[in-house]
């Protein structure tokens, strides 16, 4: 068999330029596509010798992109633990981590242990692999840890901003100083000059939440013109999802950059369709303006994250530590206890918005609370005798706040408002808390979305969801890939889409998706009829702006 060279034959192919689906045939040498022959029968001899892959009239599509996890550590951990097989069983076959303003980097120096502490539930543990030592130092140093482990995925990184900020300052509150400024001004210089995607925001976390627009503005100078996108995790989601789409759009604009709204949602029934819709206007009145914006969204009603976001900001000041003294002082819980039952508009009170029965508690690990992990706030309240804010308190306090938590708070409709949306692009929001039950947009996300969206409701046709799965985010950051041409990496998926089934279900969320007959990266196959294909391990690259 000659090495690197590839046919496959007798698909349908979904180039990822929302082009519909032709008939035809892929030609690949050595990771790239040489050609693509249109026409039922190519009438080109195939070389002796060439690996040929018969798609029997299934879909042949770009690989797909997810440009928003939370998977730092775990793309270290490699074939044992790491989360290739897991991505390719669903047909991806790139993520960019980093996301939310929370990446993994830099987290040394006297900051380091309060931003590993504060980044857990999220991202997990570091690992404990050689060369992953210094990872957490900085961009450079993260990537040559990743250059050690041969991955079967392209992988890609965001600079948190939110990171950034802790490693200089810490989580104190208030505004920065002069120094401070220039410091992080110097390591977003860093990071993007050592191959960052973007820049992420997490304004609806510590210790972003501390910086209002003309602070926020003076340390992203570093951006300014430069064509490098700003994704952000807006301030709020509920009551001032609006306002707060508006003051992202303001800082971008402030700037001229690119500007990336993360995992697009409104949280609330009394917030549903109407800001949506209104949402949606403000950013196509900004494209037309000439603004380049843009959003992405999970196929999801319930999200992830830290159970410490339902905290107000005002009693996060100093961090988690500061936070649990807190919970000693019997005035500090009411007056907390008051602001979880005011509704407001500044900050996102997923508390007063959705209720307890719709929070439920990540992995727990203390010996009081192990036992209900993945139970809602309120049913471990009634089963331990509590008032559900005190359940809450006590909870964050035994935990340390290294405790994730599933939050139902969308509705359908307004999901498909946004994927309908032409700006639209598919992500996971995948996050890796250690132990415990994970939800199951890690493992099947995007089969989801091609499954309910595409299959089930056709709220859309196969090559436009196609086209949000790879084209469409690889746009966002950048990254070439997410299209079917000469001269394209060869990163393809193979597979019919009346055969994808989930498996993966809240209550056993990990569970690999089925269905794809063959995912390849850099024309090497890394899933065979649902099989994964470990020793394709290398044929992943690192990616970096250029």
């Amino acid at each position: 068999m000659r090495e690197g060279s590839l046919v496959i034959r007798n698909g349908l192919i979904i180039n990822g330029k929302r082009e519909a689906p032709f008939p035809g045939t892929v030609f690949a040498e050595d990771g790239k596509i040489t050609r693509i022959v249109k026409g039922v029968s190519c009438g080109q001899k195939i070389p002796e010798g060439t690996k040929v892959i018969d798609a029997c009239g299934a879909y042949v599509t770009p690989g797909f992109i997810d440009i928003h996890r939370h998977g730092d550590w775990r793309a270290l951990r490699g074939r044992d633990g790491g989360d290739d097989e897991l991505l390719n069983r669903q047909g991806i076959t790139t993520v960019v981590n980093g996301n939310c303003g929370l990446s993994v980097m830099p987290a040394s120096g006297k900051h380091g242990e309060e931003i590993r502490h504060f980044l857990e539930p999220v991202t997990g543990t570091k690992p404990s692999i050689p060369g992953a030592e210094e990872a957490d130092s900085d961009l450079a140093s993260y990537f040559r840890a990743l250059a050690s482990v041969p991955r079967t995925v392209n992988t890609g990184m965001l600079a948190g901003n939110g990171t950034i900020r802790a490693h200089t300052a810490g989580y104190r509150p208030g505004k920065l100083t002069e120094e401070e400024v220039g410091e992080i001004r110097k390591t977003i210089e860093q990071a993007v000059r050592d191959g960052a995607l973007g820049v992420s925001l997490g304004l609806g976390y510590a210790p972003e939440f501390e910086y209002d627009d003309k602070e926020l503005i003076r340390v992203l100078e570093p951006l300014r013109g430069s064509g490098i996108p700003l994704t952000t995790h807006i301030r709020s989601e509920g009551d001032g999802s609006y306002e707060s789409v508006e003051e992202v759009i303001r800082v971008a604009e402030a700037l001229k950059i690119p500007l990336h709204v993360s995992h697009m949602k409104c949280i609330g029934p009394r917030n549903w369709h109407a800001v949506p819709e209104k949402t949606l206007e403000l950013i196509h009145r900004k494209r037309k303006e000439g603004m380049r914006i843009d959003f992405d969204l999970y196929p999801y009603k319930t999200g992830s994250t830290q159970l410490f976001h339902v905290i107000p900001p005002s009693f996060q000041a100093g961090g988690p530590d500061a936070f649990i003294k807190g919970l000693r002082d019997p005035a500090f819980r009411e007056a907390l206890t008051h602001a979880l039952r005011t509704p407001s508009h500044d900050f996102e009170n997923i508390v007063e918005l959705v209720g307890f029965d719709h929070i439920m508690a990540g992995a727990m690990h203390s010996e009081q609370f192990r036992a209900y992990s993945g139970q809602a706030i309120s049913l471990i309240a009634e089963k331990t005798g509590r008032s559900p804010c005190d359940t809450l308190y006590d909870i964050l306090e035994a935990e340390n706040c290294e405790v994730s938590m599933l939050d139902t708070i969308a509705c359908e409709e307004d999901i498909i408002s946004f994927y309908r949306d032409p700006l639209s692009s598919v992500i996971s929001d995948a996050i890796y808390p250690d132990g415990g039950r994970l939800h199951p947009r890690v493992y099947a996300a995007f089969p989801v979305f091609l499954i309910r969206y595409v299959r089930e409701l056709g709220i859309m046709p196969i090559e436009e969801g196609i086209y949000k799965m790879t084209a469409g985010p690889a746009s966002v950051l950048g990254i070439r890939r997410g299209v079917l041409e000469e001269g394209a990496a060869a990163d393809l998926c193979i597979f019919k889409l009346d055969e994808l089934r989930v498996e993966a279900t809240f209550e056993d969320p990990e569970r690999m998706c089925a269905g794809f007959r063959y995912v390849l990266v850099g024309g090497r196959v890394v899933v065979d009829h649902d099989r994964w294909m470990p020793e394709a391990a290398g044929s992943g690259q690192i990616l970096k702006r250029s």
